[in-house]
């Protein structure tokens, strides 16, 4: 038997008896949530349901039923989605778009990346800011980038890997440019730095990459697949704009 839960006027799933048994041991489904299958004239509390004593007594239900056989949601309250859930609708029918991520007010680490919004800013105006500030702006926006990453997945090594990028690079571009013209082996050197630097920075952009499709194909299920030719040549840009249309959607529940 599958099941729908709703908390804060969104509904998730289906879900079977063992997932939901399973989500409530985790925190990720309160006894106080709403749940709902095929047979039941209403909404009922889950700790109803499934034998857990709910907490505190939950809102009750809307008094009038329509005669469809999905009931309508209970009222809105701040909560999160449990980790890995699908939105959808109850009633089996087409699933609607995904609701907005609301704010993160406890529960599990999984909840709490979920509610995270990305950095929103257009990639056109990361692209201009880059070019009038002689590429610097791009350097300031890559770490603002891998630390969204670093909120979404804590393992991920991107910032690391950055940092070590802009610390060689330095370093190479010193001895290539101080070099003299007979010192040959220091401007070698310098340019093996230099090399070094280009694979530290897109180890970074390839770790940011795989962070990103785990937490989105996981988590947040939005199915985020990510070029790896156009990570490889637009990086920085390419993943602004996915994190714009993210951004987004967690505002309005359109993901474009």
């Amino acid at each position: 038997m599958q099941y729908h839960i709703s908390r804060a006027g969104a509904n998730y799933g289906p879900y079977s008896e063992e997932e939901i048994r399973q989500m409530l041991a985790d925190g990720r489904v309160l006894a106080t949530d709403w749940c709902w299958t095929e047979g039941m004239a209403e909404w009922k509390p889950v700790g109803q349901v499934f034998g857990a004593a709910p907490r505190t007594a939950p809102p009750p239900p809307p008094a009038a039923q329509p005669s469809s056989p999905a009931p309508p949601v209970p009222p809105r309250e701040s909560w999160t989605p449990p980790a890995g859930a699908a939105h959808g609708t109850p009633s089996g029918g087409p699933a609607s778009a995904p609701a907005p991520a609301p704010a993160w007010t406890g529960g599990t680490a999984a909840g709490a990346a979920a509610a995270v919004l990305p950095p929103d800013l257009h990639w056109a105006l990361v692209l201009l800011l880059g070019y009038v500030t002689c590429g610097v702006f791009f350097y300031v926006w890559l770490f603002i980038e891998a630390n969204f990453v670093k909120k979404l997945d804590q393992m991920s090594p991107a910032r690391a890997f950055f940092i070590g990028y802009l610390a060689v690079d330095l370093v190479g571009s010193i001895l290539l440019f101080a070099a003299a013209d007979e010192e040959y082996g220091l401007a070698a050197l310098g340019g093996i730095l230099l090399l070094a630097g280009l694979v530290l920075f897109f180890i970074g952009v390839f770790s940011m990459r795989r962070s990103l499709e785990y937490h989105y194909n996981t988590v947040e299920r939005i199915g985020l697949r990510l070029n790896p030719v156009l990570t490889f040549f637009f990086n920085i840009l390419y993943f602004q704009y996915h994190f714009s249309r993210i951004a987004r959607w967690k505002r309005t529940g359109v993901l474009l």
